[in-house]
């Protein structure tokens, strides 16, 4: 009973959403390589307060996909409160691109 039930909700609109489901929780399960899951609820209310033989039955389809990991990245925190990548309080060597060509093609041993 319940297969056909659930094929023939909402046109078959949920069999549908439950396939989509499926392939998105496999597809992030399998990038961030942690658990996703995926709930079907099912509500079922008398269409009216005079009648329980008459039901509505409505279909909740939710997906848990997982969260890749975060990488951290740090900061320095200045006086003024401000976050910046470099330490305020770190002095800044003066650095130069060195060109290849100019470097000696031969290595001399010094004793």
């Amino acid at each position: 009973m319940f297969p056909e039930t659930i094929l023939q909700m909402n046109n078959g609109a949920t069999v549908t959403e439950l396939g989509e489901a499926l392939e998105q929780v496999v597809a992030a399960v399998r990038a961030a390589g942690k658990a996703g899951s995926i709930t079907l609820t099912i509500k079922v209310a008398p269409a009216s307060k005079k009648s329980t033989d008459v039901l509505m039955v409505e279909s909740q389809v939710k997906t848990k996909l997982p969260e890749p990991e975060r990488g951290m990245t740090i900061f320095y925190a200045t006086e003024d409160n401000r976050l910046v990548r470099n330490d305020p309080k770190q002095q800044m060597l003066p650095l130069r691109v060195v060109d290849i060509e100019q470097q000696p093609k031969q290595l001399k041993e010094v004793v």
